[in-house]
């Protein structure tokens, strides 16, 4: 008698099979390692901009954060500790414990549902006020606070005291302003701690779902990068390619690009595509992120129509794009065909000068198969690639040299002229990296 059909085992294979697919592909990820004796970013860039401009940038993806979970990051030339507290927010402040320096984010736990308690002495920090609180009542914790009269000679001050008190009274760690949004969570920075000029827009996209994201390190400044999405021109040199396996000879990529500042007044003149599906799609878009005239003077966009051609002479519309740069950072690309629709979503994480962690968070339709998810991120990281080989060699043009009869260097032009905004007092903020302020 046989133990097991063969329609069980089958079944139990198919079923395997299926729970393997299922696991590697419902988020898919690829994530570049750093490469840690990396040297690329010691190369000359040309004189830059300052390296951390002012605006909302990606702290984490909404599931890499469990509640109670702490977390550090270097991100602008900040140590930042950030964790999700019991009541479910995600709260972020700055990493070192005023007490004795210890980093928060480093062995830290999460305490009295917003707080966060340092592993070196057990001061817990309010995540809502950055207070040093005694219990789960948040009564703020009183305290004495001494100094060096200078530390770097150590001498005495006119008592004869190497460190002298300086003021009794409550003690409070910077917090920083966070928002989750879409499954991502966003930080806002600023050099001289203003409040937000804009806030980012929640995409009205649920039947698009989170499927999966890249990461990659880039050697550049960071405003190389998203200047791509103002460069018309690079795409007839960058990104005429379908695949490597695949000749030109047989299929090509043409790309026809537009982009404005959401700001000029001739924008819906100028940036309305002429054709009708493509148009009733983009009014989509637009009224849900130009309603927000807040984040108008903060908003570039761009249209981009994908075609395909063959042999070198049959072209077909493949795909029509639209995209949002928000601020100095943050950029969601909406990609529409006839039988899917995409959202990829890019955040720039500055780690250090000239390096860069660059996110590609990628949501389609609900009925795309996982693997097409999977195919998407590769198509699109395929084209990333191509402009991180030049990120990664290029230097920083102060002096910049345009053809005026050129709508593509018009365009670019615009472009640094809106992206210079984000700058404000960032080169004084640099300057005092190196001191410490509680």
């Amino acid at each position: 008698m046989t133990i097991f059909s063969w329609e069980v085992i089958l079944t139990s294979i198919a079923f395997i099979l299926y729970y393997l697919y299922y696991r590697k592909f419902k988020f898919f990820s690829i994530v570049e390692e750093l490469e840690q004796h990396n040297i690329r970013n010691k190369l000359p860039r040309g004189k830059c901009p300052p390296s951390y401009p002012n605006g909302w940038y990606r702290l984490c993806r909404s599931g890499e954060l469990q509640s109670g979970e702490v977390r550090e990051i270097k991100l602008c030339g900040r140590h930042i500790a950030y964790y999700r507290g019991t009541d479910k927010t995600v709260y972020a402040v700055a990493a070192y414990c005023p007490h004795m320096g210890a980093n928060l984010g480093i062995g830290g736990q999460v305490k009295f549902r917003s707080c966060i308690e340092c592993p070196f002495h057990g001061w817990a920090f309010d995540g809502k006020s950055g207070l040093c609180v005694n219990s789960d009542k948040l009564d703020p914790k009183v305290v004495s606070t001494y100094c060096y009269p200078d530390i770097e000679r150590v001498t005495k001050n006119q008592k004869g005291e190497y460190l002298q008190k300086i003021s009794d009274g409550e003690v409070k760690i910077k917090t920083y302003l966070v928002k989750e949004l879409k499954g991502i969570v966003y930080i806002w920075l600023h050099s001289k701690e203003s409040k937000p000029w804009y806030d980012l827009v929640n995409e009205q996209s649920e039947h698009l779902n989170l499927r999966a994201e890249s990461v990659n390190y880039v050697n550049c400044h960071i405003q190389e990068i998203p200047e791509n999405g103002a460069d018309m021109k690079h795409f007839d040199y960058v990104h005429y390619s379908a695949m490597d396996i695949i000749p030109s000879w047989l299929v090509q990529l043409r790309w026809e690009m537009r982009t404005k500042n959401a700001k000029d007044p001739d924008f819906l003149e100028k940036m309305t595509h002429p054709v009708e599906k493509c148009r009733t799609y983009q009014k989509s878009l637009f009224d849900q992120y130009l309603v927000n005239k807040e984040l108008i003077p903060y908003l570039n966009v761009l249209l981009l129509d994908g075609y395909v051609i063959l042999f070198n002479k049959y072209k077909f519309h493949a795909v029509w794009a639209t995209g949002f740069q928000m601020g100095p950072a943050t950029v969601a690309l909406y990609v529409k065909s006839a039988i899917f629709e995409v959202l990829f979503k890019q955040a720039i994480q500055p780690v250090e000068k000239f390096t860069q962690k660059v996110y590609h968070t990628v949501f389609t339709n609900n009925y795309l198969p996982y693997w097409v998810s999977a195919y998407l991120l590769h198509a699109e990281l395929r084209q990333v690639i191509f402009d991180v080989k030049l990120w990664n060699a290029k230097i920083f043009s102060e002096t910049l040299r345009y053809n005026m009869k050129s709508q593509a260097d018009q365009a670019l032009l615009n472009w640094r002229q809106w992206y210079s905004q984000f700058y404000e007092g960032s080169a004084d903020f640099e300057k005092s990296l190196d001191v410490l302020e509680w």
